[in-house]
């Protein structure tokens, strides 16, 4: 466990106006055996940090940012907001709730550098937990159904070649 954790600046991770700790990996403070190592959003000073991040992201496309949640593990609901963008979003749990999949989205205008970040409502040492987050572009139903037209089209066209030739 690594309390008041402070992540390398390599790691594009940024902790600001109080604190998170990294725990799990069968430390004192393994709250969810099996997962490996996950951010306490509520570190131990009683001030919970905004946990953070900035992406490059081009202007025009979705992209969603994927996490997975869990409760705080010591008898406390927490509530966290979270941000990607100009898109929020608060997601409350109960201390006993399992880790499980969440996400938002978000589509920029214009091509650059994008926060997304958590930031704990608590205040109490206990937050909730965070573990595999990811930004991915989304690839949108519209272009599959324009490849899907113009392949049928073709399609279309080779056969009255065919019919045409024979």
């Amino acid at each position: 466990d690594q309390i008041n954790w402070s992540p390398p600046a390599s790691s594009g991770w940024i902790v600001s106006g109080g604190t998170v700790d990294l725990v799990g990996v069968g430390g004192a403070f393994d709250l969810v055996p099996g997962n490996g190592g996950y951010v306490d959003l509520d570190g131990s000073t009683g001030q919970a940090g905004q946990f953070s991040a900035n992406v490059s992201l081009l202007g025009g496309v979705m992209y969603t940012l994927s996490f997975d949640l869990a409760g705080s593990h010591r008898g406390s609901s927490e509530t966290v907001n979270v941000t990607f963008g100009s898109m929020a979003q608060s997601f409350s749990l109960a201390s006993a709730d399992p880790f499980s999949s969440h996400s938002l989205s978000f589509s920029p205008v214009t091509a650059g550098s994008y926060s997304f970040g958590y930031q704990n409502l608590g205040g109490d040492n206990i937050g909730i937990l965070l573990d595999n987050v990811a930004v991915t572009a989304v690839s949108e139903p519209e272009t599959y159904a324009m490849m899907l037209a113009g392949l049928g089209l073709v399609g279309w066209m080779a056969g009255r070649r065919k019919r045409s030739a024979g």
